[in-house]
């Protein structure tokens, strides 16, 4: 049985998510996937996870369109890893550690990515909006304005993310 774990930032569902992973006997993957796609792509761990929790804006798209197509542009940029490289590679890991079995799998599209089927459940988190902004604060040892910024940034992010990548 794999397990997805889909949530609104600041939700909590990361602590549920672990705790049932230990409580099932279950792997819990999170942490480690950015790891296994930037080993892939031969990038930094950072740079997938900087990939995936920001909107990418029309000029950045554009720009890794015409790296494709120059690569003298591509060799100069600082724009990586490509869109699709990552979502394949991301796809990859996902599939890779479902096909192992008994695991509770958090995010990057992990639901869309493994589809229909009966050993599938899929989960999502959600918490009303002044719960997660208080969640953040607390969690991230922030102020209120700083906690619903990254909050509304973050949610832009995934929202841009999924629609991108999944319709």
């Amino acid at each position: 049985m794999i397990v997805t774990i889909s949530n609104e930032y600041g939700s909590g569902a990361l602590a549920i998510a672990q705790r049932s992973a230990g409580a099932l006997g279950y792997d819990y993957v999170d942490r480690q996937l950015p790891v296994v796609v930037a080993k892939r792509l031969r990038v930094s761990p950072e740079a997938v996870e900087a990939t995936e929790d920001a909107a990418r804006s029309l000029g950045e798209r554009l720009l890794t369109g015409l790296e494709r197509a120059t690569p003298e542009l591509a060799e100069a940029s600082t724009v990586e890893p490509f869109d699709d490289e990552l979502l394949r590679a991301v796809q990859d890991a996902v599939r890779e550690y479902a096909s192992r079995g008994n695991a509770v799998i958090v995010g990057r599209g992990s639901s869309a990515i493994l589809g229909p089927g009966s050993d599938v459940l899929r989960v999502f988190f959600y918490a009303p909006r002044e719960w997660r902004i208080a969640h953040v604060m607390r969690t991230a040892g922030i102020r209120r304005e700083s906690a619903e910024s990254e909050l509304d940034r973050v949610d832009r992010a995934r929202s841009a993310y999924m629609k991108a990548w999944y319709g």
